[in-house]
């Protein structure tokens, strides 16, 4: 592949974690002043999970940026700090979920959100082991990212005065965006991708099966 066609796929992984950075920034804030007097005052740990969230997806937008001009050595230098991130980010909002959980006595967030956090993890550990597999890297790391997701679609739902279930097929609108693209660029889906949708289908029936109301 040429040069230009290098740089322009990179621009694919440029545009995904750019919309997905786009929607959190968005999403959160907006459905704050919306539903504002329905939501439990914002404490410091709140703040800290959002600032948190709010860095991590911009460090996605960045980090396929410096791919696209081929600056590796920041790249990896700043793939480090997400080290530190990632505790913060999902110890936060574990810990915000499980105070729903005392607030109102419902557990799905919780439970919903723990899988969030696993599925995660999973993926941004398989994009560690795979640095040196840029194939396999960069598709995790978009996946790990969409793990996170689905509390910014829930709230795009709430500003637009939406069916909650909406939120499935917006989730699974970037998740075969991958595959579309390896379809489109490289005639065939990549062994990350069949990964990937493997790992999602998996934890969607999963959580499906854990969020259903008990029967009768």
């Amino acid at each position: 592949m040429s040069t230009t066609g290098k740089a322009r796929g990179e621009r694919f992984f440029f545009f995904y974690a750019l919309a997905l950075f786009a929607i959190v920034v968005t999403a959160f804030p907006l459905h704050a002043l919306i539903n504002g007097d329905e939501l439990p005052p914002l404490l410091p740990h709140m703040h800290v999970h959002a600032v948190s969230m709010g860095l991590w997806f911009a460090l996605m937008v960045l980090q396929t940026t410096l791919i696209a001009r081929r600056n590796y050595g920041l790249h990896k230098t700043l793939g480090v700090s997400s080290l530190a991130l990632v505790p913060i980010m999902l110890g936060t909002g574990l810990y915000i979920s499980w105070e729903n959980l005392v607030r109102t006595g419902d557990n799905t967030i919780l439970i919903a959100n723990s899988a969030n956090a696993a599925v995660f993890l999973v993926f941004y550990g398989a994009a560690l082991l795979n640095r040196a597999k840029a194939a396999l890297h960069k598709r995790f790391m978009l996946f790990a990212g969409l793990a996170l997701m689905f509390p910014a679609f829930t709230r795009i739902t709430f500003i637009l005065q939406l069916d909650v279930f909406l939120v499935l097929p917006m989730w699974l609108a970037f998740l075969l965006a991958v595959p579309v693209y390896d379809l489109i660029r490289q005639r065939k889906v990549t062994a990350a991708s069949l990964i990937g949708i493997g790992i999602n289908v998996l934890y969607i029936v999963g959580l499906a099966l854990a969020t259903a109301p008990p029967p009768g």
